[in-house]
């Protein structure tokens, strides 16, 4: 099978949307063909690289979003190995959601929209919304990162054809080096702390449904306060800086420059933090889980399909009340409680979130789909 594959996310891009995108085709390509479209300006403008059981093409990206799109139109319309592919998936972003679906239709070739992250959140409540309608009502699957948006998609009425399809974390990518260990103290050593700090970390891009600021605010009401010191590892907006300055939190903020940076930094936290108000399946918590790292997460969008009481301190979305009971129970929690708990989030997603679990996912989407239009 020949798959066209459009993305606003993958490498040389970075980000856990990037991670993903490039381990799912990674893995996908052990049983197909897939050319990638990418939409990003880091590259000269529709370059192409052959890859092995495919290729990469960087599509240059435009302020005017249709200008984009008619580029993209223009120079793909007549490629023999898009006109010939058996299907094409659009993976996140608005670019995919407001114009593959369409190109799909002109050159009569099934189409996957995958939702990933914030594209669905974002998009059904602005004026982006009735591309977001026209992508759903007209493509042939929709493969969905939470449980929850298959539910409120399939509720809609408008496409029958709605699969969950999860993340997944390659373990062996994120083993531990004495490199690693080492990095991590010298880290560590430089934030002058006391032994009983704990370190809470803050991991990716911090925008504002993860919720940060109602984060800070529950901070200021916690026992914690006095003894915690928050690690900022990613972008950060300047308001939430200004209010851990007026209320005086101890935190120190960074972004990693390579995946050892970020394995060192992690190694930092006593546990991190994912406070969402909504949101699809964090990376963090796969990789926090790798690096036996406990996890402190509030129960919104893809969260409670992996984490429940027995792997996570778990509170509920916008709950003052209920993260203070869950920054308690950590604070708390003697060395036992902790392992297990890592114990029980690995062996979780070992058994249901394997890279072999993610790439069946689409594969039977896939399958479906070629057997459907036969």
């Amino acid at each position: 099978m020949t798959i066209t594959w459009f993305t606003e996310n993958y490498p040389p891009n970075k980000g856990g949307m990037s991670r993903s995108c490039d381990r799912i085709i990674t893995n996908l390509r052990k049983h197909h063909t897939i050319h990638i479209y990418h939409f990003t300006n880091k590259c000269n403008a529709f370059s192409t690289k052959t890859h092995e059981n495919g290729s990469y093409t960087a599509v240059p990206v435009f302020e005017d979003s249709s200008h984009t799109l008619n580029m993209l139109w223009a120079f793909i319309k007549d490629k023999i190995h898009v006109k010939n592919s058996d299907l094409y998936v659009g993976f996140g972003s608005h670019l995919n959601i407001k114009g593959i679906t369409l190109i799909s239709k002109w050159l009569q070739k099934p189409i996957v929209i995958c939702f990933r992250g914030n594209d669905f959140d974002t998009a059904i409540f602005s004026q982006k919304k009735q591309d977001l309608l026209y992508s759903i009502e007209n493509a042939s699957a929709i493969a969905c990162v939470t449980k929850e948006k298959v539910n409120r998609i399939k509720s809609m009425h408008l496409n029958p054809h709605v699969f969950f399809t999860p993340n997944a974390i390659h373990f062996e990518n994120w083993q531990i080096l004495k490199a690693d260990i080492t990095l991590s103290n010298r880290y560590k050593t430089e934030l002058q702390l006391t032994k009983t700090t704990k370190v809470i970390g803050l991991v990716g891009f911090l925008k504002q449904k993860k919720g940060i600021d109602f984060f800070i605010n529950s901070l200021r009401k916690s026992q914690l306060l006095n003894t915690v010191h928050l690690h900022i590892v990613g972008e950060l907006e300047l308001h939430i800086e200004d209010m851990l300055q007026l209320y005086d939190i101890s935190y120190s903020k960074v972004i990693p420059e390579s995946k050892s940076e970020l394995i060192a930094h992690y190694l930092v936290c006593d546990a991190v933090a994912i406070p969402s108000i909504y949101d699809g399946m964090p990376n963090v918590i796969f990789e926090a889980a790798a690096l036996n790292i406990p996890v402190i997460a509030s129960r919104a969008g893809g969260i409670p399909d992996i984490l429940n009481q027995h792997n996570a301190f778990l509170f509920d979305v916008l709950s003052e009340t209920s993260l203070l009971q869950a920054l308690s129970a950590f604070d708390q929690a003697d060395n036992e409680n902790l392992e297990s708990k890592i114990k029980q989030l690995k062996l979780t997603l070992q058994n249901e979130f394997s890279t072999s679990h993610e790439t069946q996912h689409y594969l039977d989407i896939f399958n479906h789909i070629t057997s459907t239009n036969l």
